[in-house]
């Protein structure tokens, strides 16, 4: 008889984001988006706030994941709250890399914004029926 094998804990996922500068990117994620850093050297930063983080890798143009091309979505318990304690930061962004709540017809209320190289940040909730169906951990 076989015996029965454990899966191991899944513990969270954390993107790599692409960035020609890091330092660039680094002061953006905490100036502008009130990330806690940790950069140990040699091209690379992690980035959190609460239960979520980025990875940020310092990366040439030519690179498989060019500086610029991720994207990720973070589920946000009240999205009109965070962005309301971000606008301040988002106004001395260009217009064109960021956009205001809203809601959208597959039941998310959502707003965006893109760092220095153009990495995409979607922050959302549930809304309407769906409203509480985002944080499984509750």
């Amino acid at each position: 008889m076989v015996a029965s094998v454990r899966s191991p804990k899944w513990i969270q996922i954390t993107p790599f984001f692409g960035v020609s500068n890091l330092e660039r990117a680094i002061a953006f994620y905490r100036d502008v988006l009130g990330f806690k850093i940790w950069s140990p050297g040699g091209g690379y930063a992690y980035v959190e706030q609460e239960c979520i983080a980025i990875r940020l890798l310092e990366l040439d143009a030519d690179a498989p994941n060019p500086p610029g091309s991720a994207h990720a979505y973070v589920d946000i318990g009240d999205v009109d709250q965070l962005f309301s304690r971000l606008a301040d930061g988002m106004s001395g962004l260009p217009q064109d890399r960021w956009g205001a709540p809203k809601d959208q017809p597959y039941n998310q209320r959502e707003f965006w914004v893109r760092d220095p190289d153009g990495n995409l940040l979607t922050f959302g909730q549930g809304i309407g029926e769906h409203s509480g169906q985002w944080d499984y951990r509750t």
